[in-house]
């Protein structure tokens, strides 16, 4: 009687390696400088601040918007993309979307729909 080889799991192949992780996504910061224009929605006033070029400097999420010549408000993007900022009576809302912030700026007389894009990306 011939005896058969016995190599069962003890001959297999090892199994191939674990594929490695994939590297995790780059946060996506939103820290950057971003350009773009503003557009008046409201002007009940003939001393209502002109609208024109916008450009934010964002540094740990947050900026300072121009408002005129003396005012600029301070403001954050929070944790959810959304924009929200403060002046001596004046207010911003708006939203971040990708590498694109849009908002309005109103003090009850005057107001602004801004539309900026960050620059780089």
């Amino acid at each position: 009687m011939l005896a058969a080889p016995v190599c069962l799991a003890a001959c297999a192949a090892p199994p191939p390696p674990a594929p490695a992780p994939k590297p995790a996504a780059p946060a996506d910061l939103v820290d950057g400088e971003y350009r773009g224009t503003s557009t008046r929605f409201q002007a009940d006033s003939r001393s209502c601040p002109r609208p024109g070029l916008v450009t934010l400097i964002i540094w740990d999420n947050k900026f300072q918007y121009h408002w005129n010549r003396e005012i600029w408000l301070d403001a954050v993007v929070g944790p959810d993309d959304l924009v929200t900022g403060q002046g001596p009576g004046i207010s911003m809302q708006g939203r971040r979307t990708g590498n694109r912030i849009e908002g309005d700026v109103t003090d009850g007389t005057c107001g602004f729909h801004f539309t900026v894009t960050k620059r780089g990306s």
